[in-house]
């Protein structure tokens, strides 16, 4: 999965690099202009929450998207995050919800070439941590030799934490309207999770909770309120 990032990071960044250059007059003597642009707090849903509910009934997740420029290539961002799974078969009950959030930042890779160009490639890491309850009301284990046996595992609340690695693309389509879509590594910290007996079916904001690492793909749209400027050198 990391190889998967990474691969992706490249193409992204050869794409926008192409870009730019076709963009380029064959002669460029223009020199970069310093000029304040409009900048603020871009929010964001991402709605691909709606397929993983379509393919996973027993789960609903909600995922809001945060950033908000602090210069002319770094953008603070954040993740927040709700999950709530209620599984059930022959062989187990399971319930469970909690919230999450990640705090890190994100690098466009991409020079400006004029003021109002919104485009971005970019790449961050973050920070996650999940709070979160569970609980397995009933599971049935089913055995020739010792007998079938049938047992629950109580409530209990916990904490889950991460790393996470992105890549993405935001295009402006309408005025202070965005598309985009990323992908993420996340790592987990919290190893002690996934070695329980019964570990947690889905950590919220960080994907199945038996597993010590996590891909996942997200598709945003978002709204930017101008807040500030920011300055940015741009090409005229």
């Amino acid at each position: 999965m990391s190889r998967s990032i990474f691969s992706a990071l490249l193409l992204l960044l050869a794409l926008g690099s192409a870009a730019q250059d076709a963009q380029k007059p064959k002669k460029d003597t223009a020199k970069p202009v310093t000029m304040m642009v409009p900048a603020g707090l871009r929010l964001g849903l991402d709605i691909s929450r709606l397929a993983v509910h379509y393919f996973q009934p027993y789960r609903t997740d909600v995922t809001v998207n945060l950033d908000a420029r602090y210069n002319d290539r770094l953008y603070f961002a954040s993740d927040l995050s709700y999950n709530r799974t209620a599984h059930e078969d022959e062989n187990y009950t399971y319930r469970s919800s909690g919230f999450a959030v990640t705090l890190g930042a994100n690098y466009n890779f991409l020079k400006k070439q004029v003021p109002k160009e919104n485009f971005m490639i970019y790449g961050g890491a973050r920070y996650g941590l999940a709070v979160y309850s569970y609980e397995v009301p009933e599971y049935h284990v089913a055995s020739e030799y010792w007998g079938n046996y049938t047992g629950s595992v109580p409530k209990t609340s916990q904490l889950a934490h991460w790393f996470e690695l992105t890549v993405g693309i935001k295009v402006e389509v309408l005025k202070n309207f965005y598309l985009g879509w990323s992908l993420h590594e996340r790592l987990l910290i919290s190893r002690n999770v996934s070695k329980q007996d019964f570990p947690p079916l889905v950590i919220p904001g960080y994907g199945k909770g038996y597993k010590n690492n996590s891909f996942d793909m997200q598709y945003s749209v978002a709204y930017l309120i101008p807040l500030y400027k920011v300055k940015q050198a741009v090409k005229l």
